[in-house]
């Protein structure tokens, strides 16, 4: 089992963003907002889109942002005229910390939020934070051993500078690996009034940033963090933990409560094959090697190739596949002549 450094923030958020504003936008007016419309009760969101870059014709559309993740489906798009009055609302204030795109839509394209309603996405409000503070507690997903859980948004670094969603137990643990990235957007700017709603196991975001002065360069869009995903890295990060102090028993119940909280997690996967093959119940660590593979083989190839708790399994030519080991073991190989 390879033990990953625990202080490191586990992180379930795509860290490579591009900039909010390309330099090729330099001097002339930039307008990128998006506005959450509805849910659905599976955790789907509706979400419209607005793009308006000075030489272009606005674009403003009414897209599908799946729970799971994966590409988004374009349900419909606005006529050009109602796509420039939409734009020329939100220029006018686009100077102003809030989202504005949503209020837009209101006068001159609610059947935007008409068809997302129609098609089952109904309209909710902003899951509402503590008193004072950016955070929300919820509960955990799984359904074994669930965790009671804590939201919460802070703005860190500055190159690039970023609001982050964190997911973390209740309360608060003052160790690092007890708190999992879910989302980030990158701020440039005034920063915009953040919103959160919170649907089914996931967590969407709703931020963004604008640059003082003129012309206007503003970013506003939907970020999406799994709860599943964090509450399973949570599970895993104990595991680890457990796994180091020598109690492979709390260890493998903590890897069972990951893939209860996300059976698609290939770290918990891996790490609890790798805690059955300690105990010599190889048969089912054969069986979660399988099937941490089918999540995320490039990942199992990197944690198994040389990991001393697999040592045994690896002379099984299924288990080498799997890890894509094409040489035989090491023993295997007659001596030279």
């Amino acid at each position: 089992m390879r033990l990953l450094p625990l202080a490191l923030l586990l992180s379930c958020a795509d860290l490579r963003r591009p900039p909010t504003f390309p330099q090729q936008a330099a001097g002339r007016p930039v307008v990128a907002e998006q506005a959450l419309l509805g849910l659905a009760d599976s955790g789907d969101a509706a979400v419209a889109q607005l793009i308006d870059a000075e030489g272009a014709q606005p674009g403003l559309t009414l897209s599908i942002f799946g729970a799971a993740g994966g590409p988004t489906r374009t349900v419909v798009a606005a006529p050009e005229d109602v796509a420039r009055a939409v734009a020329q609302r939100v220029r006018a204030a686009g100077h102003r910390p809030i989202p504005i795109l949503e209020a837009a839509l209101v006068s001159d394209w609610p059947q935007a939020a008409a068809r997302a309603e129609e098609m089952g996405f109904a309209p909710r409000l902003p899951a509402a934070p503590e008193p004072g503070r950016r955070r929300w507690l919820i509960s955990g997903a799984s359904e074994t051993g669930s965790l009671p859980l804590a939201l919460r948004l802070v703005e860190a670094g500055d190159d690039p500078r970023a609001l982050l969603l964190l997911l973390s137990e209740r309360p608060a643990s003052a160790a690092a690996y007890d708190e999992i990235e879910l989302a980030r957007m990158t701020l440039d700017g005034v920063a915009v009034a953040p919103a959160l709603w919170v649907q089914n196991g996931v967590a969407w975001l709703l931020s963004g940033s604008f640059l003082t002065g003129e012309p206007l360069h503003r970013a506003v869009g939907i970020r999406r963090g799994s709860l599943l995903r964090g509450e399973a890295q949570l599970h895993n990060a104990h595991g680890l933990a457990d796994y180091a102090a020598g109690d492979l028993d709390a260890a493998r119940r903590e890897f069972g409560r990951a893939i209860a909280a996300d059976p698609h997690f290939a770290d918990g996967l891996y790490n609890a094959a790798s805690a059955a093959a300690l105990e010599d119940r190889a048969e089912e660590a054969v069986a979660l090697l399988r099937r941490a593979v089918e999540a995320d083989p490039a990942r199992v190839q990197v944690l198994g190739r040389n990991d001393d708790d697999l040592r045994l399994l690896r002379k099984r030519p299924d288990v080498r596949a799997l890890l894509g080991l094409r040489r035989p073991p090491p023993e295997d190989v007659p001596p030279p002549p």
